[in-house]
Formats: structure tokens, C-alpha cells, sequence
């Protein structure tokens, strides 16, 4: 494996926690992966927030994560949907697994932190102290 730091099959960031679909908003193409209440950090919900997502594959839940730059062969699979065409700027394509779940995601940004949701607003607020990346695929 290279040590470029989005080489294909390079792992991102990890948890043993389990994480579970939680949220997808289509208008702003947003998708929330979360632990339950309890997990996390002190006790506060963990989060994985994708942004500008184009398309993803992905079962509800996944025992423990891995988040990974996608190889070649998830590369060819999402290839074959034909949203990973030459455009100003390049998608993150990601995969993610747990226990017996697989999956990706094709999106523009990631972000992992505590997830809180409000009551005067939709949504959840991210908090991007504890890990953020962007990262743009080559090629």
C-alpha cells in the first residue's frame, strides 16, 4: 500500500463502535451515520457526516467501522454508475465496513465528531474538533 494519504485501500479512520445509518437530507445530499446515545464521547453520540454525496451503496448498520479510501475494485463499481466523471473538483469515493457490512459512498467532504441535534432546527451540528478531512481522489 502507498503512503500517500488517499492512495486506494488506505484507511482513513476507524471505530469499534457500532455506527448506524441515521439520517440522509436529499436536499442538501447530506447523509449521517451515528452510534446510539451513550457511545461516543463523553457519552454524546459519534458521527459521520457526508456532504454532496452523488451516489452510495450501503446496508443500515455496521458493527465497528472503517473508513477507507475506495481500491480498485470498488473503483470500477462505482465507475460503472458513471458518477465519478472529470469535473472541477473531485469526489472522495469511500468505503465503509463493519463487521459483515460493506459499503460506499461517492461525496464531496467528510466529517467525523460528536453529532447533536437541536430542537429550534433540523438537522445535527457536527463538531469538527475531533477529526475532519477533505481530500480530493487523483485520476
Amino acid at each position: 500500500m502507498s503512503d500517500e494519504p488517499h492512495a486506494p485501500g488506505r484507511v482513513l479512520w476507524s471505530s469499534p463502535l457500532r455506527f448506524s445509518l441515521w439520517m440522509y437530507g436529499i436536499g442538501h445530499s447530506q447523509l449521517l451515520l451515528r452510534t446510539q446515545s451513550g457511545q461516543g464521547i463523553d457519552d454524546e453520540p459519534l458521527g459521520l457526516r457526508f456532504e454532496a454525496v452523488e451516489r452510495m451503496n450501503l446496508g443500515r448498520s455496521f458493527e465497528g467501522l472503517s473508513l477507507e479510501t475506495a481500491d480498485e475494485t470498488v473503483l470500477a463499481e462505482i465507475a460503472a454508475t458513471g458518477v465519478l466523471k472529470p469535473r472541477p473538483n473531485p469526489l472522495l469515493a469511500l468505503v465503509l465496513r463493519g463487521g459483515d457490512s460493506l459499503g460506499w459512498v461517492v461525496c464531496s467532504k467528510v466529517a467525523v465528531g460528536v453529532s447533536r441535534f437541536t430542537g429550534d432546527r433540523p438537522g445535527f451540528l457536527l463538531d469538527p474538533v475531533h477529526f475532519r478531512t477533505r481530500a480530493t481522489r487523483s485520476g
